[in-house]
């Protein structure tokens, strides 16, 4: 196991270099796409359910037994996936899902030259929107943009849009919270 920061962060690129690898050569980008959000989807279930990290480090489990774990627990996932994820369980990995999963992203701009937008918004984007984000997108990023869509009903409007760890965030509610704190500075008073 890694000793320091800069071991762990070199084991968790070559993690994210193998599934990417894997991935690509499997199903090409359609695959690689899928295993990220397979990966979000598990990084967000691992926060919360607390008995899953729990048992990936609980040294009364055997290798085997973590391992048919995670075969079980994520057999709806892609192969390529669950391997690399048995793997991580065997060894004791299992920590470094969250800084796996930020390699996995960073890669898939560096080997693949993609750039995927993560863009949520209340209401599905329309065709025109979609290819002015990708053409935006193209410009200041380059090489080629993937759109992921998401809905959110808890958003009043506008756009929420996060690239490669960067977030832009036009979302009514935060322009309405936004414009509340400024009234609240220059005013003084309570909206």
């Amino acid at each position: 196991m890694p000793t320091n920061r800069h071991d762990i962060q070199a084991e968790a690129e070559v993690y994210a270099s193998n599934l990417l690898d894997a991935a690509q050569a499997a199903g090409g980008l359609d695959a690689v796409m899928a295993v990220r959000a397979q990966l979000d989807q598990i990084v967000a279930y691992d926060r919360s359910h607390v008995e899953l990290s729990d048992a990936m480090q609980d040294l009364a489990y055997t290798v085997e037994q973590r391992s048919e774990l995670i075969r079980n627990v994520f057999s709806d996932c892609r192969p390529e996936l669950v391997s690399v994820l048995g793997v991580m369980a065997e060894r004791g990995d299992w920590e470094d899902l969250a800084r796996i999963r930020a390699a996995f992203n960073q890669q898939i701009v560096d080997k693949l030259n993609v750039n995927v937008i993560d863009v949520t918004t209340r209401v599905a984007l329309d065709d025109h929107l979609r290819q002015v984000i990708k053409d935006k997108a193209a410009a200041e990023l380059g090489g080629t943009i993937v759109l992921v869509e998401s809905i959110d009903d808890s958003i009043l409007g506008g756009i929420i849009m996060n690239a490669n760890g960067k977030r832009i965030d036009a979302s009514m509610r935060t322009m309405l919270s936004n414009a509340r704190s400024v009234l609240k500075e220059t005013d003084g008073g309570e909206c």
